[in-house]
């Protein structure tokens, strides 16, 4: 592709936001261990729409712009001589990025508005892991087997709570035990509410705050070093946990499985709709302001649905259809 982005320019006129977003987003990828070749197609995918964003749309912020306008950032595209996938790889980097910002709880983008975009890939820029109810049991009872308290309650608060990786971080140690909610803590939009959760989670409270022992810290979320020192974790040690839970079910099933801090709360809210659960429920334990918000948080289940009305096994359905496509190209 021609060179577009003047650097002189970008560096000088690039609405900054912009460029934080780039590098908070490129930081997350590294955690996750792409590539340096990937973080460098990602990085130059970025700085061209943000380049662009600040020519012809007004330079605003990636969460700012509506789905008119990133539409015609595609149109664009494809006017300068861009091929479709050329074009797909540019708004996919920007859907990946608005994806990060909606499920990143430090800031307040609550929906990926590029995701209802006509044209693009219908798949999810990160694909998100449903955690059946069993395997978050497993997991839970493997951390209690190797007294990894800790983990095993930010596990189950998670999941049982359908909260947020920031609300989790805020919660406090008083009272837990007596109780099955939390201290109020402040979630996007800087609404205030309490997380609750039920008796399995307590009795873990309470053996995590056995092991820890008694101190003046009023975190929930406290490690208790070799030397004996208690110190208050950082929130990145979330992404750590779920790093090693994400191992421990792969080994467990001999599959490749990704974990993340937000798939908790996907896999509960997806859990309790498969259970009769109605969604207008899952919009007040989600803490969400409009419905299809929550509803974009559920599973795509129209082959299911599809195959029900057909009388046939969902699994046998989809194995039919994917052969069919496949032999059709």
């Amino acid at each position: 592709m021609r060179k577009i982005v003047d650097q002189k320019d970008y560096d000088k006129n690039v609405n900054p936001r912009n460029k934080a977003i780039i590098a908070d987003f490129l930081i997350e990828k590294k955690s996750e261990g792409k590539s340096p070749g990937t973080l460098l197609q990602y990085q130059n995918d970025l700085k061209i729409i943000a380049y662009i964003i600040y020519q012809h749309f007004g330079n605003k912020e990636f969460t700012c712009l509506s789905r008119k306008e990133i539409r015609n950032l595609s149109i664009y595209f494809q006017e300068q001589g861009l091929s479709n996938a050329r074009v797909n790889r540019l708004l996919s980097a920007l859907r990946s990025t608005l994806e990060y910002r909606s499920n990143d709880d430090d800031y307040d983008y609550e929906f990926n508005i590029g995701s209802r975009v006509r044209g693009l890939p219908k798949s999810p820029v990160r694909e998100i892991t449903f955690l059946t109810e069993e395997q978050i049991k497993w997991l839970i009872e493997e951390l209690v087997n190797r007294k990894e308290y800790l983990q095993a309650v930010y596990l189950s608060l998670s999941y049982y709570s359908a909260a947020r990786k920031n609300e989790v971080y805020q919660v406090l140690k008083e009272g837990l035990t007596d109780r099955y909610y939390t201290n109020i803590v402040r979630g996007k939009r800087n609404k205030l509410f309490r997380l609750y959760y039920g008796e399995e989670t307590r009795q873990l409270i309470s053996l995590y705050l056995e092991q820890r022992g008694d101190d003046d810290l009023e975190e929930l979320f406290v490690r208790v070093t070799k030397s004996g020192e208690k110190q208050v974790i950082s929130k990145s040690s979330f992404d750590y946990w779920c790093v090693k839970m994400s191992q421990m079910l792969s080994d467990r099933e001999n599959k490749q499985i990704h974990i993340n801090p937000h798939c908790f709360r996907h896999s509960r809210l997806e859990n309790l709709n498969r259970h009769g659960v109605p969604i207008e429920k899952l919009k007040s334990l989600a803490n969400h302001s409009d419905i299809s918000t929550t509803a974009s948080y559920l599973a795509d289940r129209s082959e299911d649905d599809i195959a029900d009305i057909f009388g046939m096994d969902p699994a046998f359905f989809k194995t039919s259809v994917v052969r069919e496509v496949i032999s059709y190209y």
